[in-house]
């Protein structure tokens, strides 16, 4: 079962009209109300600094929240102690239709621990409260990496097996002598992913896929899909949905240098010109299982730290 729905397992079935009372889930001001989460289930023990302030990850679906009692923006929503004062947040994204939504909220030390909790509530006077600036003020880099962040792979290790929560090794499909993982020399050390294509179709081919997670995981949080390359031609990077007689690819092509360079590709770049299982990331971004590279044609892929931005380890466990 998901980690995101064992965090929130302990929220009560409530109603909006209850008055505030001890040890409950829903509370009420004039008509705002507000559901309570227990900070400590929201932060893992990678996400838990000593003496630093932290972001917690809030993912709300119909289980947890009652998304029909808020603005169709979320511009209706608080986070806020329980003693009534805000805390800094931001919202990842809010689908009010599809009962589905992400916030981010700053923790500070003082808040962890103790059965701390936090309140969201709704109901409120439509206004701008959100503020991502606040939010992740005097956090540092690669502790928001951390936090936003999975790596795929870094290859190190000598190993085809990623650094995803659930395990898998990379599936890599074709005939080419030299294809494997190899020790890097000059500019670029450590190790990488070489695949070497020897086809001779136009039509492109899947050379190297990762399974993400066990199950189809909603992903629409995903700022972008990065990775080094270097090789000949053009690669086809992708995210898609497969398993059980269904394949949907949402992809985008790069044409490859023959020296190291970072690729950084956001959803809103995947192609929607119709190709052979392509369609749209809306079409994906809710039941994602792999992450994979394609090549049409001879040629060979040089693949490195190969990172999703956007989301964390928890939505892959």
């Amino acid at each position: 079962m998901r980690r995101a729905i064992v965090l929130f397992s302990f929220l009560l079935a409530v109603g909006c009209s209850m008055d505030r009372s001890a040890g409950g889930t829903a509370e009420t001001e004039n008509s705002a109300s507000a559901r309570q989460f227990d900070v400590d289930s929201l932060l893992p023990e990678c996400n838990r600094p000593s003496g630093l302030a932290t972001v917690a990850i809030l993912r709300l679906d119909s289980a947890n929240f009652p998304f029909d009692s808020c603005d169709p923006t979320g511009r209706d929503l608080d986070v806020r102690r329980l003693d009534g004062s805000s805390l800094p947040f931001e919202i990842a994204y809010w689908d009010r239709t599809a009962r589905l939504a992400r916030l981010r909220t700053r923790i500070e030390p003082a808040l962890r621990g103790n059965g701390s909790k936090i309140a969201v509530w709704r109901g409120l006077d439509p206004a701008g409260r959100t503020d991502p600036a606040a939010v992740w003020s005097g956090i540092s880099d690669s502790q928001r990496l951390a936090i936003t962040s999975v790596l795929v792979d870094d290859f190190e290790g000598d190993s085809l097996t990623t650094r995803l929560p659930d395990s898998s090794k990379w599936f890599v499909a074709t005939g080419g002598t030299g294809t494997g993982v190899v020790a890097l020399s000059g500019a670029r050390t450590g190790h990488a992913l070489r695949v070497v294509s020897t086809s001779t179709s136009g039509t492109p081919s899947s050379l190297a896929a990762a399974l993400l997670a066990s199950t189809p995981r909603a992903l629409r949080t995903i700022d972008t899909l990065s990775f080094w390359a270097k090789g000949s031609g053009r690669i086809l990077a992708s995210l898609e949905r497969a398993g059980a007689g269904v394949q949907k690819v949402a992809w985008t092509s790069r044409t490859l240098d023959t020296t190291w360079r970072l690729y950084r590709i956001a959803p809103g770049e995947f192609d929607t010109t119709a190709i052979t299982s392509n369609t749209t990331w809306e079409s994906v971004r809710d039941s994602v299982t792999h992450v994979s590279f394609w090549m049409a044609g001879t040629g060979e892929l040089w693949l490195d730290d190969v990172r999703i931005s956007g989301i964390d380890r928890d939505d892959l466990r």
